[in-house]
């Protein structure tokens, strides 16, 4: 792995071992190398106890490896100008409840060193960009959890960060509160389309239609790390094929590029128009699960398993 100026996330040869006591050991994460490049938004994905939340503490700078380095914008973590880079959201942030949205920013903001117009102008622009204007000056305590989860992502976002992780954005949000976070991080990669968006996930929806590239972990070791295109691509790409005979219109499945020309080719032979063609793109899931990964149960909308 090379590091330059377009990797915003490099981890290397990375293990994480815990003690627990009696000359005993459970591994978090197992030579972990990934690379990750400027402006993506990538998803970490496993189920419960897979490492996600390990690696992100490590890349945080608030659990050291075991052995193998770190580096953020081209800095090794952990260190003061790392943490600079970087804008997080735990998942499940807790703040003073006594503090107004638009006070807890504030608040924040003053931490970060910033003041005057300058703070006040980043706050309107933050609390408009999470749709929390209208409850800027209402307590913390009668804000639901996906207010919340926005007001977080916003207090995240203060110091215009090169790299935002997010740790289970979406953890216990209905369904709406989901779709909400899902166009929130949508905007924000529009909004800031250098800065890298790493978050963990187990909801294979949500990495499906935010993500640019996936990791896919499984007890502490990297399985999968590529583009969410390359990984959806097909060997056996299926088409649908709508011909229209000299007495009907007949719809046709053909498996892969080969079978598809040579039925066109035998279409066309014979006199009959084809009237559509459409290709069928393959799940996340199926993609998963067809790449050696048939162990671990992942659901689309509820928590996984790792099948026995």
């Amino acid at each position: 792995m090379s590091m330059d100026h377009k990797t915003d996330i490099l981890i290397q040869g990375v293990s994480k071992i815990f003690r627990t006591g009696f000359g005993k050991s459970k591994i978090g994460v197992q030579n972990l190398n990934l690379e990750v490049p400027k402006g993506q938004v990538v998803g970490l994905l496993g189920p419960n106890g897979s490492g996600k939340s390990t690696t992100i503490k490590m890349i945080l700078g608030f659990l050291r490896p075991t052995s193998g380095k770190i580096s953020v914008c081209g800095h090794q973590v952990p260190s003061q100008i790392t943490r600079s880079f970087i804008g997080y959201l735990p998942e499940n942030p807790r703040f003073p409840k006594f503090l107004s949205g638009r006070s807890l920013l504030t608040f924040y903001g003053r931490l970060l060193s910033l003041s005057g117009k300058e703070l006040e102008t980043r706050i309107d622009f933050l609390l408009d960009l999470v749709n929390l204007k209208g409850a800027s000056d209402e307590k913390v305590q009668g804000y639901s959890k996906g207010m919340t989860q926005r007001l977080a992502i916003a207090q995240a976002l203060i110091n215009k960060p090169r790299l935002l992780i997010f740790d289970e954005p979406m953890s216990g949000l209905d369904p709406l509160g989901r779709k909400d976070i899902r166009s929130l991080i949508g905007r924000i990669h529009s909004e800031l389309p250098e800065a890298s968006i790493f978050f963990s996930s187990h909801i294979l929806e949500d990495i499906e239609q935010l993500c640019s590239m996936v990791a896919l972990l499984k007890k502490g070791q990297l399985q999968t790390f590529c583009s969410i295109d390359e990984l959806l691509k097909s060997d056996n790409q299926k088409f649908e094929v709508s011909v229209r005979t000299s007495k009907e219109t007949e719809v046709k499945t053909l498996n892969g590029t080969d079978e598809l020309i040579e039925f066109l080719s035998q279409s066309k032979s014979k006199g009959f128009l084809v009237s559509s063609i459409n290709s069928q793109r393959r799940t996340l899931e199926e993609a998963l699960f067809r790449d050696g990964n048939a162990g671990m149960k992942l659901n689309r909308t509820g928590s996984p398993e790792v099948q026995p």
